[in-house]
């Protein structure tokens, strides 16, 4: 052992000596780093084990000189075929310069094809993307090396490296290029068209991760475990292996397919279903039987079709589509649940836009579901999360300055008496115990041509007409949202429920307040039933805020374990562009 240590000491010296004379130092600083790395490596000494053989020790320090002369001295020529630079640099010098995926017995096969059936097994890349193409031309630049040489050996380390910051970067935040997508929607306001969505960043330092941490267990616990995002990719694997089957052909107009008729076109339709996952029957016999209506219906209950177990025109457009453009959609929505909150609370509401539907779920069960009117095409409900941290019975309604310019004054000057006709009351500020203005005495049209609307708060008092319904759902936020109750009750009917000017309006707002009231001491429901039956505001503060998500999910897994398709009611799919992951 102390001939081992005396060995180690003196090629430090050594080396020490030949990096100092041969590598060229731009600066004391880099001078410092590296003399900080060689006495760190000196003091590692202790940390070999004690058969260590020299031949390591000596392949640690050649390697270390080697990889800080490739990354400080030629960092020009060692990243003109390499990416992420600072991530490399930074990664390499906590590993003291040492390679991860080489060492003196050569590569660590086992590190080296864990990365590798990752990549390969992973759905969600392209078969001709730039990770796998990466991928396979490391494997194969592996595989017909023969001779180790030292310097090809740490430029594929680095290479490797490089691919494992790729792929993980990926794998956490998705293929979606969020910064095209964002100036779009700056594009979308410039034209008076309302459209926002917060993006969520995962918080995970992936040198950290590198560094300490197997394959196996970042990918486990960067994966998300909410939003059904495991389901959808079992979904995926689904798609793709009809894809690689060849797909399903167009299902044709024919009047045989209806209940109780039989022949060619509807064995093909039972195969076209099966291959959807909605025809789960043995029998693939001629006859529209019992099975395949309630198939029919399934798939109709998917894409958001009323339930008939007819083929009807709507019904076969959605049968046209291919599973190709499901594949794509799928993806799609993939990467936005990799970018929503994991969601770890015991109780949360979700609402999905192109749905039109309120979900609220405790303990990963739902507890109650019901129909929601969102914003309209010029009004976009935004997409991001927050907590309900206060409920308003009999709410006032205070008008946006935008409904005010736009609406409400043009509106006043051709009909004076149109705020009283409405209920509405202008005040010059919050305070409600004063009486409001007289709005008689005021040029409005002065007001409007000024830019002085914000001098006046426009409000709606509480009662049956009040737009804002009898109770409010509120979530501080910077695009002063909230859910709440409608006196427009009809208007749930519809199918399609893009109407209000971004605010989500909701069915039944009573049976949302209970949930609350099981869990929150400062509500009673009871109580709440009777102030409801009044007039007089009352705030009840949560004492533990709900988290509320507002999501914009085309497709999705719904509470009934099923992947379901809704239209693309913001057009916000065509606008967002993945990748060739």
């Amino acid at each position: 052992m102390h001939l081992v240590k005396t060995i180690f000491l003196l090629t430090i010296t050594i080396s020490l000596a030949v990096a100092i004379e041969s590598m060229t130092i731009n600066t004391a600083q880099e001078l410092n780093s590296i003399n900080s790395s060689f006495q760190k490596a000196s003091a590692n000494y202790k940390n070999f084990n004690q058969d260590v053989a020299l031949s390591e020790i000596i392949y640690n320090e050649k390697s270390t000189k080697m990889v800080m002369d490739m990354l400080i001295n030629n960092e020009a020529k060692t990243f003109a075929h390499i990416s992420h630079k600072k991530f490399i640099q930074n990664i390499y010098k906590q590993n003291n310069y040492l390679p991860f995926w080489f060492d003196s017995r050569g590569i660590k096969r086992k590190k080296v094809n864990e990365l590798f059936k990752a990549i390969d097994s992973d759905v969600t890349l392209n078969k001709n993307g730039k990770i796998r193409k990466q991928f396979k031309y490391l494997d194969k630049k592996i595989a017909n090396t023969k001779k180790r040489m030292l310097a090809n050996e740490l430029k594929l380390d680095l290479e490797l490296s490089a691919l494992y910051r790729t792929y993980i970067s990926y794998h956490i935040n998705g293929g979606i290029d969020w910064w095209s997508f964002q100036k779009k929607l700056s594009s979308l306001r410039k034209r008076k068209i309302a459209g926002n969505w917060a993006t969520y960043n995962p918080k995970y330092n992936i040198s950290n991760l590198m560094l300490n941490y197997p394959l196996s267990y970042v990918l486990k616990v960067t994966t998300p475990t909410s939003f059904g995002y495991k389901k959808m990719i079992e979904e995926l694997k689904r798609l793709r292996r009809v894809q690689a089957q060849g797909g399903w052909g167009k299902t044709p107009a024919s009047s045989r397919l209806r209940y109780g008729r039989s022949g060619s076109a509807v064995k093909k339709l039972k195969i076209r279903l099966q291959k959807e996952g909605d025809y789960t029957c043995s029998q693939l016999n001629s006859t529209y039987d019992q099975c395949l209506k309630k198939a029919v219906k399934r798939f109709q209950k998917r894409h958001g079709l009323s339930p008939t177990g007819t083929v009807n025109k709507y019904t076969r457009a959605k049968l046209n589509l291919s599973v190709n453009w499901k594949i794509k959609k799928l993806l799609l929505n993939i990467d936005r649940v990799k970018r929503l909150p994991n969601q770890p609370e015991d109780r949360y509401i979700m609402v999905n836009i192109p749905d039109f539907r309120l979900y609220y779920k405790e303990n990963g069960q739902q507890k109650l579901t019901m129909r929601v009117i969102v914003g309209d095409k010029k009004h976009h409900s935004p997409i991001f999360s927050n907590k309900v941290s206060f409920i308003v019975l009999n709410p006032y309604w205070l008008i946006p300055d935008s409904i005010v310019q736009k609406e409400m004054i043009p509106k006043m000057l051709k009909n004076p008496k149109y705020l009283e006709q409405r209920g509405y009351e202008v005040r010059k500020n919050y305070k409600f115990s004063v009486p409001p203005i007289d709005t008689s005495k005021i040029d409005w049209a002065k007001v409007l041509s000024s830019g002085q609307t914000k001098k006046y708060k426009f409000m709606q008092p509480p009662g049956k007409k009040n737009a804002l319904g009898k109770i409010k759902f509120k979530f501080p936020n910077r695009y002063a949202v909230y859910l709440h109750d409608t006196p427009t009750k009809k208007l749930f009917n519809r199918s399609q429920r893009a109407f209000s000017h971004g605010c989500i309006r909701i069915a039944e707002p009573r049976a949302l307040l209970s949930t609350f009231a099981k869990h929150e001491p400062s509500i009673n429901y009871n109580r709440a039933k009777q102030i409801l039956r009044g007039k007089e505001k009352k705030q009840l503060n949560l004492s533990k805020p709900v988290p509320v998500h507002i999501v914009y999910l085309t497709t999705w897994i719904n509470t009934d374990g099923l992947l379901h398709y809704r239209p693309d009611v913001y057009g916000y799919d065509s606008k967002q562009h993945r990748g060739n992951w």
